[in-house]
């Protein structure tokens, strides 16, 4: 490992890597719109993206044997704003960005990762103010530090399951991560592609996970977090969520608020393929979520929140709750609850809007429903019950079980759906509910 902040005593090795890779830099700087690097190939003073303060590149020496007995086979660089080289190690990846986190000022800057592919053996951390982002073709990937049993693991799986580490944590306020494919590399437990812990101000965006991670996708303790257009595909239990692996852990359950979760395609989950839980002040907008075991979009619980224009469609059951599962759920879990949660208002999922979406090849199409810890406590069906929920203007096609089913709630509205080919259209439960409204459902 080599960290020279002045550049001295790399700068012949330096030369040699920086001629073959200068058409690369100045096309990393040509695509995000700023003269990040000279000619001699050095990054300029002053560059960087509009308020982005300093800006740190995270590159490989590709190829070059990295003399530590590792195996890695590649060289991770680090260029600080001056376009020396500030640090390189023959390790894994997340040392060098580690560096560069770690030396973001205060005032804040970018991390910007070159179109490679970056083999990391831990989590990388990000502070305050700081932005990572990549190029069409930056890969991030996990290295399995194990294995672990998966409490449920479906009829493909078979324990033990390989483990990993997150990729990304994000432990600082105004931050962003951008343009980057995030590769479990076959790890199921144990890990995120990114994971934000206590957080204010948290924006992810065009980002792709692929081949694993236990949960894709997840903020917990957050506020003011936007998750938009990234695509999730087959993550073990979640896709993007509010939960945290491990499950039972100090973060897992925590209770975020001011959230967006937009135009994302999440596809292939065991569990919820988008799982706000405990989340206030939210809106679920314009996503695709497809091939989940459990209800595709569920709050479990959440208050004060939108689910509006999603497309949800072909859910296999697995291991299925009371009820069914559904292309939209609101709920109250009762195993969803911390105990500081347990017994408060923030229990329970309460008004919720769910609107103009398209469910298609559901067992349920629309549900609403109590799940004890104790199935035989009937009590906290009516007691513990979703309350204040608005079911409009929603199309469920073939829904084998029913389109619409409350099996509790309080002070719903149920109106203007169209249900088609549905076993049952609307299923009530009557003893459970209370102060239900219908009118003007249509089926087909």
């Amino acid at each position: 490992m080599t960290i020279d902040r002045n550049g001295a005593g790399t700068r012949s090795r330096q030369s040699g890597w920086q001629a073959s890779r200068r058409s690369m830099l100045s096309s990393i700087g040509a695509a995000a719109g700023i003269g990040l690097f000279s000619g001699a190939g050095k990054a300029q003073t002053g560059a960087g993206l509009s308020g982005a303060g300093a800006l740190y590149l995270v590159t490989t020496g590709a190829g070059q044997p990295n003399g530590n007995g590792s195996g890695n086979g590649t060289e991770y660089v680090v260029l600080a704003p001056g376009g020396n080289v500030a640090f390189s190690t023959g390790g894994t990846a997340d040392a060098a960005f580690q560096y560069a986190f770690d030396n973001v000022p205060d005032s804040g800057g970018t991390v910007v990762a070159s179109a490679d592919t970056f083999r990391f053996g831990g989590p990388a951390t990000m502070g305050d103010n700081t932005a990572l982002t990549g190029q069409q073709g930056t890969r991030f990937v996990v290295s399995q530090t194990g294995t672990a049993e998966d409490p449920a693991p479906s009829e493909s799986q078979s324990n033990p399951l390989p483990a990993g580490h997150d990729l990304i944590r994000v432990r600082g306020d105004a931050t962003s991560i951008t343009n980057i494919e995030f590769d479990a590399d076959g790890t199921q437990l144990n890990n995120q592609a990114i994971q934000a812990d206590q957080c204010e101000g948290v924006y992810i965006a065009r980002n792709r996970t692929v081949n694993g991670f236990q949960m894709a996708l997840s903020f917990t303790r957050c506020t003011g977090v936007t998750v938009e257009h990234n695509e999730v595909v087959n993550p073990n239990w979640y896709g993007i969520t509010s939960r945290a692996a491990p499950t039972g852990s100090d973060r897992d359950l925590r209770q975020s608020s001011d959230v967006v979760i937009a135009g994302n395609r999440v596809v292939g989950v065991k569990f919820n393929n988008i799982a706000p839980y405990n989340v206030s002040n939210f809106a679920v907008v314009g996503n695709i979520a497809v091939d989940g075991g459990h209800s595709l979009i569920a709050c479990s619980p959440a208050q004060r929140g939108t689910i509006v224009g999603n497309v949800c469609r072909d859910l296999i059951e697995f291991a299925p709750d009371p009820g069914g599962e559904a292309g939209i759920e609101i709920e109250y879990k009762e195993t969803h609850l911390r105990d500081e949660v347990a017994g408060t208002p923030t229990a329970r999922s309460s008004d919720i809007t769910i609107s103009g979406n398209q469910v298609d090849n559901c067992p349920v199409g629309i549900l609403a429903r109590t799940v004890p810890a104790d199935a035989d406590n009937t009590d906290a069906r009516t007691e513990e019950r979703p309350y204040s929920f608005t079911i409009t203007g929603n199309t469920v096609s073939d829904a084998s079980a029913a389109g619409i089913r409350l099996r509790s709630g309080d002070a719903g509205v149920v109106a203007t759906n169209t249900v088609r080919n549905a076993g049952t259209v609307i299923d009530i439960d009557e003893e459970f509910t209370a102060g239900i409204e219908q009118g003007l459902n249509v089926t087909r």
